[in-house]
């Protein structure tokens, strides 16, 4: 259906809060291709994204807008938010990126059918596993 793109620039990691959740249409699948993490200090700090299946939360909010990469591309269905009024429950850890938060760049991109899937209505959240520095996060995903 489309290629789109989402970020977040200049934001505070959380341990216990969803940096961007993923919500895969009804009816359709998303396909997270490709995950950029960049530091934005100016001290040295570890710090470690997360990219997991991910179950539940209350109240969804923040929403981004999806950016389509491909000039004839629909509005995504999908959801990606930013805030909840709880936040959605981790579970199976897919990727992990470091980071370091003074500058330090890490760039995931899936090999062809080593994307990230989820599917009818499934979710897919970034949150920090070590970590509250400041990053910027772009993520490239595809809707099928």
């Amino acid at each position: 259906m489309g290629l789109y793109s989402v970020n977040r620039s200049n934001v505070a990691l959380n341990t216990t809060d969803d940096l961007m959740t993923f919500i895969a249409p009804a009816n359709r699948r998303i396909r997270i291709v490709e995950v950029s993490i960049g530091g934005m200090g100016t001290a040295s700090a570890a710090n470690e994204l997360r990219v997991a299946r991910s179950t539940g939360g209350t109240t969804g909010g923040g929403a981004l807008t999806a950016e389509p990469l491909e000039p004839d591309s629909v509005t995504a269905g999908s959801t990606v938010n930013t805030t909840w009024s709880a936040q959605p429950t981790i579970g199976n850890v897919m990727l992990r990126l470091p980071v370091n938060a003074n500058g330090g760049v890490y760039r995931w991109v899936a090999r062809p059918g080593e994307e990230i899937v989820a599917r009818n209505s499934g979710q897919i959240s970034l949150r920090s596993a070590v970590g509250t520095s400041s990053v910027s996060v772009h993520v490239v995903f595809e809707e099928f």
